[in-house]
């Protein structure tokens, strides 16, 4: 019994992440013109790196115009950076192999033990990744000029990415950063209402995931417009109140019937719901509808609490410059122990040998298709155990589920058409499915990124139509070695004595 329920739980989490959601049309059918217009170019072209082009729409395409502005810009200076690893490497240690592994080791050392201190470690996974796609070109490459002309078609496909992306957001007019956080309180507060309604007829509220979802979205991208002074350090402090207090209303209307409010209080409950109404018109459509202070809290105290930090911060919202908003103290980039904590040498270490271990067993075989290990090893280099290992887990899902649409697509369907159209077809529907997923919530979006990458790498392999299936599998074999390698240097006893348990993130 319990078993079932626990897997009936887990299928209506998993409905709730792919169900629709706001906007997610919009994201999905984006992602697909995007990804098609740079998989037509690149085909046009006889372009390299034919599969990953169209699978970094899914990372650089993001739901609103200001993020992917900024995702550009980052893109650019992790393209420049990695340029000037592989060029390093290049330049120092073509020809003498001991030398390349020796710089390849203390780069990939340094780069973990940055991802471990920096507080945003995407900076520095990307020029890693990029240079694990390029470490096995050093043993396969028969002269530098070729590795660098690659390097050079790399950029190339940036370029192209930035087109299509920007062109697409314009043409299909993608909501800004703004847009979207009015719509995200729109609905915050139409749930916080609809709260206040259910637990006046002492109904507890459904819908946790959403709420949470857009609350937790909606803090991002307020920190984010924050930052770029869209907002004012007011207006965020205000917006901020607002998401604590539904949440703690929210909160509050779930739980169990013992501490519901009692009838007596069911008015005071049905203003308050008309409170929250005339909120949401107020300050989200610009109605000029009268907010005057609730005359009357509900008195149950995870009630009151919740409607003491909306009344306070919805006051301030209608007649703002009452609350003072106090300067916040400047945070380090990095950590004070950064230097003398063991824990993050520990971590590099234990990544550093599992990427350099699965580029040994990669050489020593001869067999580089399964390159895809080392970035494996990169992209799950997390701190918290169960966010690596939810990492590695959809990772491996997404392969397989993309590895098999792939297969059945070059299988049973491109070989019975001689034309570009019935291909960008298939290409569509596969893309449209992953970026479906891709667009949901933290739990399943890193999945559609993976489902989307295997596709093209079994469907894209050349500019010229291909039942060729080695690809997919060398992936998946890549994939599976690269998650052995990081479980064995995190978890394997005799690396623990040696190096020392890491305590959990924080």
């Amino acid at each position: 019994m319990r078993g079932r329920q626990m897997l009936g739980r887990s299928a209506g989490g998993l409905w709730e992440e792919l169900a629709p959601q706001p906007d997610r049309w919009q994201s999905t059918l984006r992602i697909t013109i995007s990804a098609l217009l740079v998989a037509v170019v690149m085909l046009t072209f006889r372009m390299p790196f034919l599969a990953i082009g169209p699978y970094l729409v899914f990372i650089l395409s993001q739901r609103d115009t200001l993020l992917t502005r900024a995702v550009a810009v980052v893109a650019v200076l992790i393209g420049a950076l990695a340029s000037v690893l592989v060029y390093f490497v290049t330049f120092l240690a073509w020809d003498v192999a001991w030398l390349r592994v020796s710089l390849l080791a203390g780069i990939f050392y340094g780069g973990y033990y940055l991802m471990r201190i920096l507080p945003e470690p995407r900076i520095i996974l990307g020029p890693l990744v990029i240079l694990s796609l390029f470490t096995y070109n050093f043993d396969t490459v028969p002269y530098p000029n070729k590795l660098l002309d690659q390097l050079g078609w790399l950029w190339a496909i940036f370029g192209l990415l930035f087109v299509a992306i920007f062109l697409t957001q314009w043409l299909l007019r993608a909501p800004t950063a703004l847009e979207l956080l009015r719509a995200q309180m729109r609905r915050i507060l139409g749930t916080a209402e609809a709260c206040c309604i259910e637990a006046a007829f002492g109904r507890p509220s459904g819908g946790k995931a959403r709420l949470a979802r857009d609350r937790g979205e909606a803090a991002v991208r307020i920190k984010t417009l924050g930052a770029t002074r869209v907002l004012q350090p007011g207006q965020v402090s205000r917006c901020m109140a607002l998401l604590r207090g539904c949440n703690a209303l929210f909160d509050a209307a779930i739980q169990p019937r013992s501490v519901l409010p009692a009838p007596g209080e069911k008015q005071r409950l049905l203003d308050a719901a008309a409170w929250l109404r005339k909120l949401r018109l107020r300050v989200l459509f610009g109605a000029e509808a009268a907010l005057e202070p609730l005359s009357a809290l509900p008195q149950t105290p995870l009630f009151h609490e919740a409607f003491e930090n909306l009344a306070r911060a919805g006051a301030e919202l209608v007649h703002p410059g009452t609350e003072p908003i106090s300067p916040k103290a400047k945070r380090s980039l990095v950590p004070a122990d950064w230097a003398a904590n063991p824990d993050y040498a520990s971590f590099a270490l234990r990544a550093m040998l599992a990427t350099m271990g699965c580029y040994a067993f990669m050489t020593l075989t001869d067999w580089n298709g399964i390159h895809t290990c080392m970035i494996t090893c990169v992209v799950t280099a997390l701190v918290a155990a169960e966010e690596r290992s939810s990492k590695q887990h959809l990772r491996i899902v997404g392969a397989v589920i993309g590895g098999i649409l792939g297969m059945g697509a070059v299988i049973f369907l491109i070989p019975r058409f001689d034309s570009l159209i019935p291909l960008l077809l298939i290409l569509g529907a596969g893309t449209a499915l992953a970026a479906w997923i891709a667009c949901g919530g933290k739990r399943v979006a890193y999945a559609g990124w993976q489902i989307a990458l295997a596709f093209y790498m079994t469907v894209l392999q050349d500019p010229h139509p291909s039942t060729d299936l080695d690809g997919i599998w060398n992936r998946w074999v890549g994939i599976v070695i690269g998650v052995l390698a990081m479980r064995i240097a995190f978890q394997f006893p005799t690396l623990h004595t040696l190096l020392g348990d890491a305590r959990p993130a924080a």
